[in-house]
């Protein structure tokens, strides 16, 4: 017996998974491109935002088709393919960029990749809270700042506590620690914006001390963040640079990690004070809070998708979901927030993303000169 199927149809039982007949005659294509769908470029961790977009695909009968970006090279991967495309036609250019992290966006909006937009139901449901805060909106309206993780030190419970935790950079340079610190490799994620604000805070000259020394003192390069906290766990490190969710995703493996949250001095040791070594008076500036970025890539065919799923981002709704994950990210909303304070970042420090973005040149600079490539 012949079975026919509307195109409708079609299509809702392919977003809801269920095997579909390819008929006679029929195209065969694996997706119908005049149906309601979205191209988004996105850095962030695939295992969340797969969840993300499930749940907007189920409100909106809107398909996501997601591009992702490896661990090693999580963002500039994306935001030189996006540069490369800046002038393409191709009918599977990004509609959409999210990143996990907003400096790779300051530089696709500079660049004119990113067009000016405006998500009136997410200025809406902040109105009452005093609108969008300004450190999460582009000045040229091209990008918008949401759920929020932050820089912090990892460190092994069983080798240190929390009381002996290092707490500033300068102090990853404790004679117990030698040959015992863990980052990322500074080219890629967000390493990079760190070592940024810490030349924007600090200036290039007590960056590069520290970093020499750092170096001097046997620092080990990761692959990545999830890689600095699994060697935190394994033990084979004692302490690390990274990023909350990736503490949280350990400890939910049940690993002995903790976070040591980075302090803000009021006062600056002097590097000839006694028993502190070169570049250990690298002071705190607080933990940096790295949010995630959307904006809307110029010439995308699917606008009115794509004008939904930034909406969508940026609600209440997603921001809670981001929050529930393991990733912990923490909301824009005020009352959402108010649902997860046990995991508010402590200690953090106010810095301009814009500025900071600026130095991203010089740190890198340093970083290839102490480091290597």
């Amino acid at each position: 017996m012949a079975v026919c199927l509307s195109r409708r149809a079609f299509y809702t039982a392919a977003c809801a998974g269920l095997a579909v007949l390819a008929l006679p005659g029929a195209r065969a294509s694996a997706r119908l491109l005049d149906e309601p769908h979205v191209i988004c470029y996105t850095s962030a961790d695939s295992v969340y935002a797969k969840v993300l977009f499930a749940k907007f695909t189920k409100a909106t009968g809107i398909r996501v088709d997601a591009v992702f970006d490896t661990e090693a090279t999580k963002t500039t991967g994306l935001v030189q393919r996006l540069l490369n495309e800046k002038d393409s036609t191709a009918a599977n250019r990004a509609d959409v960029w999210w990143s996990s992290e907003p400096f790779g966006t300051i530089k696709l909006a500079r660049s004119g990749v990113l067009g000016e937009f405006t998500a009136p139901r997410a200025e809406a449901q902040m109105k009452p809270h005093g609108g969008w805060p300004a450190n999460l909106r582009a000045a040229d309206s091209s990008w918008y700042g949401f759920g929020s993780r932050a820089r912090v030190i990892v460190y092994n419970t069983k080798f240190v506590t929390a009381a002996d935790a290092p707490r500033r950079p300068g102090q990853l340079l404790r004679p117990a620690l030698k040959d015992r610190v863990a980052i990322a490799r500074p080219q890629f994620g967000t390493t990079r914006g760190h070592f940024a604000a810490l030349v924007y805070r600090f200036d290039e000259e007590p960056f590069e001390t520290w970093l020499t020394s750092l170096k001097a003192h046997g620092v080990r390069l990761m692959d990545g963040n999830a890689s600095v906290v699994a060697a935190v766990a394994r033990g084979e490190c004692r302490v690390g640079l990274t990023d909350t969710d990736d503490v949280y995703a350990g400890q939910r493996e049940g690993w002995p990690v903790a976070i040591s949250w980075e302090e803000q001095l009021t006062r600056v040791l002097r590097a000839d004070e006694p028993g502190i070594p070169v570049g250990a008076d690298l002071p705190g500036m607080g933990s940096m809070l790295i949010p995630n970025t959307v904006g809307m890539v110029k010439g995308g065919r699917n606008r009115a998708a794509a004008v939904e799923l930034v909406e969508y981002l940026l609600s209440p709704a997603a921001q809670r979901s981001l929050a529930q994950t393991d990733s912990r990210n923490t909301p824009v909303d005020p009352d959402v927030r108010k649902e997860f304070a046990q995991y508010d970042v402590q200690n953090a420090g106010e810095l301009d993303l814009v500025k900071v973005a600026d130095k991203i040149d010089a740190a890198m600079a340093i970083c290839s000169r102490v480091l290597g490539a």
